[in-house]
């Protein structure tokens, strides 16, 4: 008997998630719209609405058109039901923000990192921060449910533990989740920033309309999360989608993680850099877009991209070529609908992830091409942050039953 009470408490539960994802997604609809897209009697979606309202998950939002009889009530998410605070921390910066539970943002924060690069001046900051943000929207923190953070990884999504990360050396192995649980006294999640920027063009970007994905995350290194059936993959050690270190060339450079031609070596905005300063010197550093007295860095290159400089659009060039290699192998393994790319070089020139896709398009298996779509983030630079958002929110939205 206790067991038939459980499974009914648990499909209970099943159908309210149903619901809500569905209304999440239409919204505002009727009772019966939601019978008919979730495939549930109109009885038992009535009797579940009518709880979800009188707790104030939901709210009555108008009437629909009538088909003969009286107009429908139509029903959307009470956006003050509940907030979440997302994250996103790097070794430059730490970005915030406050969202409610329609998805709204209601406020933001975009702070440098601390100079010193310690752990303990991150929590005092993140902190501070959330306090005041939280203060300032003048929102009940009752209904404030969890803080979602991006982070570089490798990081420990059981503990919450940074381990290593290699912009951060003084993050050994850091409890980051349970540091910003005991200062805030806050459910808080950690996840790696490649995976949170996947989840997050699956929530609200370009992959709201496919279960399988794999994105990019082209900058400083390169890294990947990986989306199946609509659920991220993250393997045996929390290490999947380091799409960087794939070989594309056994006798290329040297990698920080030791091997020899790993497409990060050769792809990332790093590379794009190295590459630029060791043609510079081929050339005599000549070069009105590179002065002699001016160093050569991302930002650099960024100005002289805008510039449509000749070498800086010539090396992205090579690089896009050289990142459409480095796919070939992982849509040949992982079958995605979607390939998804982001980060600061296919932002600045979207030409990138054409080449890219033309020459990962040409040499994947056949029978994938047709169905394929390698497409730039939608989001840009919001992807991580809004993945952490998700993060939380998607606790209430889809209940996994493993």
């Amino acid at each position: 008997m206790q067991q038939l009470r459980g499974n009914l408490h648990l499909l209970k539960k099943l159908n309210q998630t149903r619901i809500l994802d569905f209304i999440r997604k239409q919204g505002p609809v009727s009772k019966a719209d939601i019978a008919e897209g979730i495939q549930l009697t109109f009885m038992a979606v009535s009797k579940l609405i009518n709880e979800l309202n009188e707790i104030g998950i939901l709210r009555v939002q108008g009437v629909g058109k009538s088909s003969g009889g009286r107009k429908p009530i139509l029903y959307d998410l009470n956006p003050d039901a509940l907030y979440v605070i997302a994250i996103d921390l790097s070794s430059e910066d730490i970005k915030l923000e406050l969202v409610n539970f329609h998805t709204e943002l209601i406020a933001q924060r975009h702070i440098p990192a601390p100079p010193d690069k310690e752990p303990a001046s991150y929590i005092k900051i993140i902190a501070e921060s959330v306090r005041q943000m939280v203060a300032d929207a003048k929102i009940d923190d009752t209904k404030l449910i969890g803080i979602g953070v991006s982070a570089p990884g490798p990081i420990n999504t059981h503990s919450g533990e940074v381990l290593f990360p290699p912009n951060l050396p003084k993050w050994e192995i850091v409890p980051l989740q349970h540091l910003l649980q005991e200062a805030l006294n806050i459910p808080v999640k950690v996840e790696k920033n490649a995976n949170l920027s996947a989840l997050g063009e699956k929530w609200f970007g370009v992959g709201s309309d496919v279960d399988n994905i794999i994105y990019v995350l082209l900058g400083d290194g390169i890294g990947g999360g990986i989306i199946i059936d609509g659920v991220l993959y993250k393997g045996n050690q929390f290490g999947a989608g380091e799409i960087g270190h794939v070989t594309i060339d056994h006798n290329g450079p040297r990698c920080n993680c030791g091997n020899y031609g790993c497409l990060e070596a050769m792809a990332s905005s790093i590379a794009v850099v190295k590459r630029i300063q060791k043609e510079l010197l081929l050339n005599g550093g000549k070069s009105h877009s590179y002065p002699a007295n001016e160093q050569v860095n991302i930002t650099a290159v960024m100005k002289a991209l805008s510039h449509q400089d000749e070498l800086t659009v010539r090396v992205i060039e090579e690089a896009s070529y050289l990142l459409g290699i480095g796919l070939i192998g992982i849509i040949n393994s992982f079958n995605p609908q979607k390939v998804i790319i982001g980060g600061n070089l296919p932002q600045a020139y979207p030409k990138m992830v054409e080449i890219a896709a033309s020459v990962a398009k040409t040499r994947v298996i056949p029978v994938f091409r047709d169905k394929l779509n390698i497409v730039p983030a939608a989001l840009g630079e919001r992807s991580a942050i809004a993945g952490a958002a998700a993060l939380i929110l998607e606790e209430i939205f889809t209940l996994h039953l493993t």
